[in-house]
């Protein structure tokens, strides 16, 4: 025993010590300082600093005193915060040659989901994933895909108004349904489908792997943790995430491969792809790998995404009745009072597109962008970037610039119209240079005509308490990888008969 406890004080001694030379190493060959951050302890850095609870508000509030591009050392690891547009603009997309890697993301690698193009680092793989979803997602490429999401978005409607009460539960299979129609040609039939089930479980598996960061990446060792170790919450995803993941990527692409052997296959992502690996004689079990990881990318990240931040606008509006209102005057006087509108009408309807701006700009869908790392020495601003660094985006900082954002606190639509017409906030949702979310068109265009036809045909109102009283709820964020709102107390319903006879003839 004695001698176990002398080795071990002895390595935890010799390891205390390499930590130590190696800060004064780097420290003597840094050719610029740090961005500033908050005091650093001995050989632990700013671990007792950096916001545990509620990451995104703690860093705004740090940006506040130390600026919009921090430092923080975590144990030897070095991470690098931006808080601005500006400097997200600058380093991200001006120097992207140098910051569009990924660093290693441990809970990701146990629930086996690290091939997906959101984690995987910049290489060949990368740009064989990324040039897959380039030919088929351009803006003007989107317009095939609209019949779909018009059909599922009426599918919507109808079951709000038989089942209000299940609002979210209509917009999760919505966001599901469309991506499976457009990923797989495979349409969502009833609300007991397999793949509405499997979504649920995914999105379960991967809020609980974490945010951009966790305890993981920088005590990577943790992870061979027995899983019965007191708080060990990273145990369960590594048992139950890869068989999961797994089935995820194989069953819905194995239908495809099924239904275009009998001639019966719908034309769809997964299918048009298989066709042209086909014609080029080059589907090989790597390039057909390589698709089936792109589309499960699809379908995990589309439709969880879609569904937070439609649901974050309909909590928003509950609060901003004003606002609701507007949007539905301006729907009134487009589309008047005898159809629903169509993808035709966005041109005419820019208080509804600001309305929308508006939302995605005060609380982000993506409060932490997934984080990029540095693949070599920098200097910014006179300040040194180091390689390896990890480098976050807090779009949660960026909305509430009030550098870019005139009262960046009040939620007002008016932003972005003119006379005042204040920078758009598309990157502080869909991240920024080679990482920028390749689906931003096809989110959008779902975002949009769901919104549009809610508002025309529904509106959102506080519940009553006993005493016909309004309740005014408390509204609290849900973190993850898409944040989204806690349930809360409302009330949906049709604007008018007139409204409720409309969807009931789709």
């Amino acid at each position: 025993m004695s001698l176990f406890y002398t080795s071990g004080s002895v390595a935890a001694l010799l390891f205390l010590v390499f930590l130590a030379c190696r800060a004064l190493w780097n420290q003597r060959r840094r050719p610029a300082p740090f961005p500033p951050g908050p005091p650093a302890d001995p050989l632990i850095g700013n671990v007792r600093f950096f916001p545990v609870n509620d990451t995104p508000a703690g860093l705004t509030k740090l940006a506040r005193k130390y600026g919009d591009v921090m430092y923080f050392n975590i144990l030897g690891k070095s991470l690098v915060v931006l808080s601005s547009q500006e400097a997200a603009s600058d380093l991200l997309e001006k120097r992207s040659a140098i910051y569009s890697s990924r660093p290693r993301s441990i809970a990701q690698e146990l629930i086996g989901w690290t091939d997906m193009l959101g984690f995987l680092p910049y290489g060949e793989q990368f740009h064989k994933q990324r040039k897959l979803f380039q030919q088929a997602f351009t803006k003007q490429g989107c317009v095939v895909f609209q019949p779909s999401q018009l059909s599922q978005t009426h599918v919507l409607l109808k079951k709000v108004l038989q089942d209000p009460e299940r609002f979210d539960d209509h917009v999760r299979r919505f966001s599901t349904a469309v991506i499976m129609e457009i990923t797989y040609g495979y349409k969502v039939a009833s609300d007991d489908d397999p793949y509405l089930g499997m979504m649920e479980r995914t999105t379960k598996i991967v809020e609980e792997a974490g945010n951009s960061l966790t305890i993981l990446d920088f005590f990577p060792s943790l992870s061979y943790l027995p899983s019965w170790f007191p708080g060990n919450w990273f145990g369960h995803i590594a048992k139950d995430g890869p068989p999961l993941m797994r089935q995820m990527k194989e069953m819905p692409f194995e239908w495809v491969r099924q239904q275009m052997v009998i001639g019966n296959a719908t034309p769809s992502f997964t299918s048009m792809h298989i066709e042209e690996l086909e014609r080029n004689g080059e589907a090989s079990p790597k390039d057909l790998e390589t698709l089936k990881v792109a589309s499960a990318q699809m379908y995990t990240a589309g439709a969880e995404t879609t569904w937070s931040s439609l649901m974050s606008i309909i909590a928003i509006l509950l609060f901003h009745p004003e606002v609701q209102r507007k949007a539905q005057e301006e729907l009134d006087r487009v589309v008047g009072g005898g159809r629903l509108p169509d993808f035709g009408d966005r041109e005419s309807l820019p208080y509804l597109e600001a309305v929308i701006q508006e939302t995605t700009r005060w609380h982000p869908t993506t409060q932490l962008g997934l984080p990029h790392s540095s693949t070599a020495d920098d200097i910014y601003r006179g300040m040194y970037i180091p390689k390896d660094a990890i480098v976050l985006y807090n779009s949660s900082a960026m909305s509430k610039d009030d550098r870019v954002y005139s009262n960046p606190d009040l939620f007002r639509p008016e932003r972005f119209l003119p006379p005042e017409s204040e920078p758009s906030s598309v990157n502080i949702n869909f991240g920024w240079g080679r990482r920028i979310c390749p689906g931003r068109h096809l989110a959008d265009a779902s975002l949009w005509i769901v919104i549009a036809s809610f508002l025309t045909a529904f509106e959102v109102v506080p519940a009553k308490d006993g005493k016909g009283q309004d309740i005014i709820p408390e509204l609290n964020w849900l973190p993850g990888l898409a944040s989204h709102p806690a349930p809360y107390p409302r009330v949906i319903r049709p604007r008018s008969s007139n409204a409720a006879q409309l969807v009931a003839r789709l």
